[in-house]
């Protein structure tokens, strides 16, 4: 129970940060804590982004504030992303922004354009085109080198 409140309370602390801030977060602005469920709420990284938990057919994957599931690619090497030009249009990098604060296993790795990206256990992360809503993992197994970023057990 412990962990939960402590959880809560960094939820509040991220949101009234936000709202002094008055500057949003994440890679789209039209990302928002009005649409968070805290119930699914992994980690948060000085309201930057939120990162859920959700289940699909593989089990729980990480995904964005807005459901979308995350992937790595096993042509990454840790701490540097691989995937430029028409493989990022095909799967978008998880954008961090430069003063984001890493939490737990998640980390930021900076991309060859300058831009920043979200890791987990250091390896960058991307959403997939194909996938549209919550719970989607269209993107798995593509081309034996994309993979949903699995909760750890």
């Amino acid at each position: 129970m412990k962990m939960q409140t402590l959880l809560a309370a960094t939820i509040l602390s991220s949101i009234a940060l936000t709202a002094c801030a008055g500057s949003g977060y994440g890679s789209n602005s039209s990302d928002s804590y009005d649409s968070y469920d805290a119930s699914k709420t992994v980690t948060i990284a000085q309201a930057d982004t939120v990162v859920m938990k959700v289940n699909t057919s593989l089990g729980e994957v990480f995904a964005t504030s807005k459901g979308l599931t995350l992937y790595t690619f096993t042509k990454d090497v840790p701490g540097k992303s691989n995937c430029d030009g028409g493989c990022a249009a095909n799967w978008p990098p998880f954008t961090a922004k430069k003063s984001a604060k890493t939490w737990g296993e998640f980390t930021i790795i900076e991309r060859s354009d300058g831009t920043y990206q979200w890791a987990y256990q250091n390896q960058p992360l991307y959403t997939w085109v194909g996938d549209k809503k919550e719970g989607d993992i269209n993107g798995h197994g593509v081309g034996n080198v994309w993979y949903a970023a699995q909760v750890s057990k």
